[in-house]
């Protein structure tokens, strides 16, 4: 952690405020998600429950949300047809992987063979086998998570 005096002090006369802000190293990593539901559309998702860090809109497998999902994601591999795609990008590490739900069973591509993704792994999504080829078969735009090939 790294401290900073305040240049800025009250007009109460009070003693220096010190700020704390983390060093580079100690920021907490920020992966990036969007997620995918085919065949859903954004009422039926709204239906099964949003949250306020969510944006949702029509794309050409269903419904596309960006933000922040977090266990909905679950919630909605349980209760749409679909499978959901969920997609998720590490900017700092270049981590890039995609988890498909068919019901309560997932399957999982990443960027990084010879790992232990934390479930089966598929060799492709939707036939694309880059990051950038499974943004476009999934109609999620690079910009949404922030993506950009290194």
């Amino acid at each position: 952690m790294v401290f900073s005096r305040s240049d800025h002090l009250p007009a109460t006369g009070a003693a220096p405020c010190y700020a704390s802000r983390m060093s580079p190293a100690e920021e907490p990593i920020v992966t990036r998600t969007a997620c995918v539901i085919r065949g859903a559309t954004p009422d039926d998702v709204r239906a099964v429950g949003i949250n306020d860090r969510m944006a949702l809109r029509p794309n050409a497998l269903g419904t596309l949300i960006t933000g922040r999902p977090g266990e909905r994601v679950i919630d909605y591999a349980a209760e749409l047809p679909g499978p959901v795609y969920d997609v998720m990008y590490n900017p700092q590490t270049g981590w890039f992987s995609v988890t498909v739900f068919t019901g309560m069973s997932a399957v999982r591509w990443d960027n990084r063979p010879g790992t232990n993704p934390g479930y089966p792994r598929v060799e492709d999504i939707l036939g694309a086998t880059t990051p950038l080829a499974i943004l476009a078969a999934l109609d999620i735009p690079p910009s949404a998570i922030g993506y950009a090939e290194a």
